[in-house]
């Protein structure tokens, strides 16, 4: 999946341009050498400082990518706990099955599109969006989301299609247990 082979991409540059600045602060001490004492010892501070930052920023990095909806396969639930959900846009409409989950359930939505380029925007309860990815036609991403809250999911379009683009809407059902989630409309 190319997913992933971005993701490993990523850690390896980030992890060589890392190596390649400790590389120069650990160079820094021999070249202090030749300054005078003040310097030098602003120098170390400033060699420190990187570090603290170089620490702060591989935290940050760790944390955050780990929250992305590329994650490998072996990091992902196991196939049978997953709910494929088929979602096709057209002009300016979705088609979304299933459409009921309950809370906990992961969706991998198979994203894709009849006619032109759509967004498919995932919206939680208090329409803030929570996941997207684009709908192209004769093309199918794979988008994996696990319903944290119930409620109303909104789905709007965030790619501009044509005259009626603001009417592309759907809904998708997020019920608290799985016996609720059954009585859905």
């Amino acid at each position: 999946m190319i997913q992933n082979t971005v993701w490993d991409v990523s850690i390896i540059l980030m992890g060589s341009l890392a190596a390649v600045f400790v590389g120069v602060a650990a160079s820094a001490p021999a070249a202090l050498a030749d300054y005078r004492p003040a310097i030098a010892s602003a120098y170390r501070m400033r060699v420190w400082l990187f570090v603290a930052t170089l620490i702060v920023l591989v935290v940050v990095n760790w944390r955050t990518l780990g929250e992305l909806p590329y994650v490998s396969a072996s990091a992902q639930t196991s196939a049978t706990a997953l709910q494929r959900v088929n979602v096709v846009g057209e002009q300016w409409s979705w088609t979304i099955k299933p459409n009921n989950f309950t809370v906990g359930q992961t969706a991998e939505f198979l994203v894709t599109s009849k006619d032109v380029n759509h967004d498919f925007a995932l919206y939680g309860p208090d329409m803030r969006i929570v996941t997207q990815v684009q709908a192209m036609p004769g093309y199918t991403n794979i988008l994996r989301y696990t319903f944290k809250e119930p409620g109303t999911y909104r789905v709007l379009c965030l790619e501009y299609c044509g005259i009626a683009h603001s009417d592309m809407t759907s809904e998708i059902k997020v019920a608290a247990t799985k016996a609720a989630a059954g009585r859905a409309p």
